[in-house]
């Protein structure tokens, strides 16, 4: 540690031999880290004590600190804490942590020792709740206390002192998190990870930017999913945070496919989603029993209505079978289906408009038809959330009315 400037300076004989320095501003010797302090005390060897030319410490204590970070460097101090052969102890160390010299969090309380029984532990508060840390061998392990959440970091050693990659293991509200990464103060990609919980299993890698802006590039494979967790999504709560909603740029492809042998309506579906300062574009491939849905559309979150706008087109080759799976009596049986539908649904107010409906055959939907669709689409399907649109039994009520 690199003492810069203080205020003043005193010798304590008891209970030990030391200098005690108030309000020091310290630096590590990379002159990396800027430290602020209301007490520091050097704990001298005693049989140096009278030779300045031999003038060494036995142990820093550093009392009430106070240092402003940027995140990318906390693994800098870590290593810098677990190489140092003398002992030092915090107590009381805040932190500000940084992102392109804005604030980002504060790490308060923070209390650490290199030697001793809590050799390599660190304690404090982070978003107000207590935590638990340690980190030796370049491992961390980090706990929030009474929140369920925990991670644990492994550093691989990289011969760039830009660039941090590792491997890390997350358990928070009762999911399961493991990716490798790569990072440095730009950006840091997400491979081999995967998520998983009771309700939700997926494969995936990510790439995330912070400069020169946020940005997330995404390819994700659900493996398992709940569906009555996406039915009772809250769209609308979402919606409504608008301020978030800006700050997200992404691009993001999404695919499912369902196991072997299953019964599900759904076989194989691929999604395409951009999202960049509110507008949202999307397209779909969803391969069903007996043919397949293509869609397209966009919308602006960020509006005061959001109104998605879509156009989709349903193919069914052999509706024997679809029809078969929503128990449609045989006489309503139709011998295929290829339907273009385009409008556009208002998220908020739960209402939907068709543009045109039409299918190969010549027919086009006249203004009644579409009145009707509207109305049997906005009783039977929208009658409760977007998401609840894609429910089995009211996707068969709707059928049922329609035909």
């Amino acid at each position: 540690l690199k003492l810069n400037n203080y205020e003043s300076i005193t010798f304590n004989i008891l209970p030990l031999p030391n200098l005690s320095i108030s309000n020091a501003s310290l630096t590590t010797k990379n002159e990396a880290t800027l430290l602020n302090t209301k007490n520091l005390n050097i704990f001298l060897k005693i049989k140096n004590i009278y030779r300045y030319e031999n003038f060494e410490a036995r142990k820093i204590i550093l009392k009430d600190a106070r240092t402003s970070l940027e995140i990318d460097n906390i693994r800098e101090l870590l290593i810098y804490f677990d190489s140092l052969d003398n002992k030092l102890d915090i107590k009381n160390l805040n932190i500000n942590l940084l992102r392109n010299n804005k604030s980002l969090f504060a790490v308060k309380e923070v209390a650490f020792s290199n030697y001793g029984y809590k050799k390599y532990k660190f304690s404090g508060k982070v978003f107000e709740k207590k935590f638990k840390a340690s980190f030796k061998n370049k491992d961390l392990d980090f706990k929030i206390l009474d929140t369920g959440i925990s991670a644990n970091i492994q550093f691989n050693e990289n011969n760039s002192s830009n660039l941090i990659s590792g491997s890390s293991k997350i358990n928070f509200l009762k999911t399961n998190l493991k990716f490798n990464f790569k990072a440095n103060k730009d950006r840091i990609e997400m491979f081999d990870s995967k998520l998983k919980n009771k309700d939700l299993s997926v494969l995936f890698k990510s790439l995330v930017e912070f400069n020169p802006f946020f940005y997330i590039n995404s390819k994700i494979e659900i493996k398992k999913i709940n569906k009555e967790k996406i039915n009772n999504f809250d769209l609308i709560k979402k919606l409504n945070n608008k301020n978030f909603i800006k700050k997200i740029n992404s691009d993001n492809i999404i695919n499912f496919k369902s196991k072997k042998f299953s019964n599900n309506l759904i076989k194989d579906l691929s999604t395409e989603i951009n999202l960049a300062y509110g507008r949202l574009a999307f397209s779909k491939n969803i391969s069903i029993i007996g043919g397949n849905i293509q869609c397209k559309g966009e919308s602006s979150l960020v509006a005061e209505y959001p109104r998605l706008n879509f156009d989709c087109l349903f193919k069914v080759e052999n509706t024997k079978n679809l029809f078969k799976k929503f128990s449609i009596p045989k006489n309503k049986i139709v011998e295929k289906i290829n339907l273009s539908v385009e409008g556009s649904i208002n998220l908020l107010k739960k209402r939907i408009n068709f543009k045109k409906i039409s299918d190969s055959s010549g027919y086009v939907a006249n203004e009644e038809d579409i009145k009707y669709f509207k109305e049997s689409f906005e009783n039977v399907l929208f009658d409760k959330n977007f998401f609840g649109i894609f429910e089995f039994n009211k996707i068969k009520n709707f059928i049922s009315v329609i035909i």
